[in-house]
């Protein structure tokens, strides 16, 4: 998986670049909220220090962004392009993203999604994308249907989260060929 030289990559209201250490307040609002954290299966920051530690890896990570609003260079949330566990010897990477509460039902998390889809197929020539969400993660799935995502079907105890509880995952993909043409492979429909 290249990124070549850490891009940024543009929408139309989106920014999506690398963290700095000076995007702490930006950080923190989506990464000190548990409704926006535990929806993704992780644990929100509790403490200065690990918010430290935990912005200091984003920095590092060519594959972390940030998700900056344009109009006002306000940070809103974080995507990242992540290995896709479920194809471990395709040519294919998986996309994990929280958005802060006060953009959600914008539409910014399918823009920012959809630019992370154009980068992976167009630069990065990825072969396929997967995604997931938790069965009852309905702006997820919205996103994600949104987005062009193919359900893939439900996998049962697939994801357990840092307080003990087992969730259920639902499964998307998009193929390159489905990316280039619009039109989803209909043998993939999960029957």
């Amino acid at each position: 998986m290249a990124l070549f030289d850490r891009p940024v990559i543009e929408t139309e209201r989106l920014v999506l670049r690398r963290w700095k250490m000076q995007d702490m307040s930006g950080f923190l609002r989506f990464a000190a909220d548990p409704e926006v954290m535990m929806a993704a299966g992780a644990r929100p920051v509790l403490s200065p220090e690990e918010a430290n530690t935990t912005l200091r890896r984003y920095t590092e990570d060519p594959y972390v962004f940030a998700i900056v609003l344009k109009a006002t260079s306000e940070i809103m949330g974080k995507i990242r392009y992540q290995k896709d566990y479920r194809r471990p010897y395709i040519n294919s990477v998986s996309v994990g993203y929280e958005l802060a509460r006060p953009f959600w039902g914008n539409g910014y998390m399918t823009e920012a999604l959809c630019g992370m889809v154009r980068y992976a197929f167009d630069v990065m020539q990825m072969d396929v994308i997967g995604i997931s969400h938790f069965t009852e993660n309905h702006r997820s799935r919205r996103v994600i249907e949104k987005a062009g995502f193919i359900r893939e079907g439900v996998i049962p105890y697939a994801f357990y989260r840092f307080d003990g509880r087992i969730f259920d995952e639902v499964t998307y993909s998009l193929t390159r060929e489905e990316y280039l043409t619009g039109v989803p492979d209909s043998s993939r429909r999960e029957l």
